[in-house]
C-alpha cells in the first residue's frame, strides 16, 4: 500500500519536482492549495505525512500547526520554507515547539527531501496510516467519541468538554491498550489551550474520570499504571492491575482488603 502524504502548496507549479520525486517512491501525494483546506481534509482523511509550505496565502505554518495540535492531531509534518524571508529563525523555533518533524530550506535538492521525509516515516507511529474510517469514531461505554464532528456524545445527548479535556480524550482513543507517560501526553497536548505539569495533568485526568467513568473512585477506562503513566481500555476491562496515585481516589475497602490479602499470600 502506497503511503500517502499531503503536499501543502499554494503554487504546486513551483514545488512540481519535489512531489514527483516523492511518488517515484511509490508514494501517494495530494496536493492541498492552503493551510485552511489541510485543516478542513484533517477532519476526515489522515496522511501518513504533511509536507507543508511556509508562507501560504491564508496561514503561517505556525498557525497550521497550532490548528493541527488543538484537534488533537498528531501527524507528522516537514515545513518547507524560503532561505531568508519567509521561515526566519523566530518562526523556525515556534514551528518546532509545535510540534513540527523537520524543516527544509528553499532551495531543496529533491533527494534531500525524500531522504528527511524517508526518514520522519521511520520514526513516526504507524498509526497515522491507519484508513479514516477507522478513526472516525470509537465507542466509550455508554459515550461515542466523534472525532470528525469534535463531540462527545452519551445516548446520543451531547456532553460538554473543554478543548483540553476533548484532546485529552481523542489522544487515549487513538492509543487503546497502549500506556502513555505523563512526558508523551504533555508532549502531545501543547497547544491545546493549556500547558500541563505532572500534576496539572493528573488533574486534568481526573476531571475526564469524571466525565467519561461509571465510577470515577475505581477507574475502568482510563487506568493509572503506577510509574509509567496511563491506558486507556474502552471497553472498560482491566489491561493491567489499577494503581492509584496520589490525586486518584483510593480504592473500595473491600477492593483493598481483597488485595492485602491476594499479597499476603505472594
Amino acid at each position: 500500500m502506497k503511503t500517502r502524504i499531503f503536499f501543502v502548496e499554494a503554487n504546486p507549479a513551483i514545488h512540481g519536482n519535489l512531489r514527483d520525486v516523492l511518488e517515484s517512491r511509490y508514494m501517494d501525494v495530494h496536493t492541498l492549495s492552503g493551510g485552511s483546506a489541510l485543516i478542513g481534509r484533517m477532519e476526515h482523511d489522515v496522511p501518513a505525512l504533511i509536507v507543508l509550505r511556509d508562507g501560504l496565502p491564508d496561514m503561517k505554518a505556525s498557525a497550521v500547526l497550532r490548528a493541527l495540535q488543538q484537534a488533537g492531531h498528531d501527524t507528522p509534518v516537514i515545513v518547507i520554507g524560503d532561505a531568508v524571508n519567509t521561515l526566519d529563525s523566530v518562526e523556525l523555533i515556534v514551528c518546532l515547539e509545535l510540534g513540527a518533524d523537520d524543516y527544509v530550506r528553499m532551495p531543496c535538492n529533491p533527494r534531500e527531501l525524500l531522504s528527511r521525509v524517508e526518514n520522519v516515516l521511520r520514526r513516526a507511529p504507524h498509526k497515522s496510516q491507519m484508513p479514516a474510517n477507522t478513526m472516525g469514531r470509537c465507542d466509550i461505554g455508554d459515550f461515542v467519541l466523534d472525532f470528525r464532528a469534535r463531540m462527545l456524545t452519551r445516548h446520543g445527548a451531547p456532553v460538554a468538554l473543554h478543548s483540553s479535556t476533548f484532546a485529552l480524550l481523542r489522544l487515549f482513543a487513538e492509543h487503546p491498550l497502549e500506556v502513555l507517560s505523563r512526558r508523551i501526553i504533555a508532549d502531545k497536548l501543547r497547544g491545546a489551550g493549556e500547558g500541563h505539569c505532572d500534576r496539572s495533568l493528573d488533574v486534568l485526568v481526573c476531571r475526564l474520570r469524571r466525565i467519561v467513568e461509571p465510577d470515577p473512585s475505581t477507574p475502568r477506562l482510563i487506568q493509572t499504571i503506577r510509574g509509567r503513566g496511563y491506558v486507556f481500555t474502552p471497553s472498560g476491562m482491566s489491561a493491567a492491575p489499577p494503581y492509584y496515585d496520589e490525586l486518584d481516589v483510593m480504592p473500595p475497602a473491600q477492593a483493598w482488603k481483597r488485595a492485602s490479602a491476594v499479597n499476603s499470600y505472594a
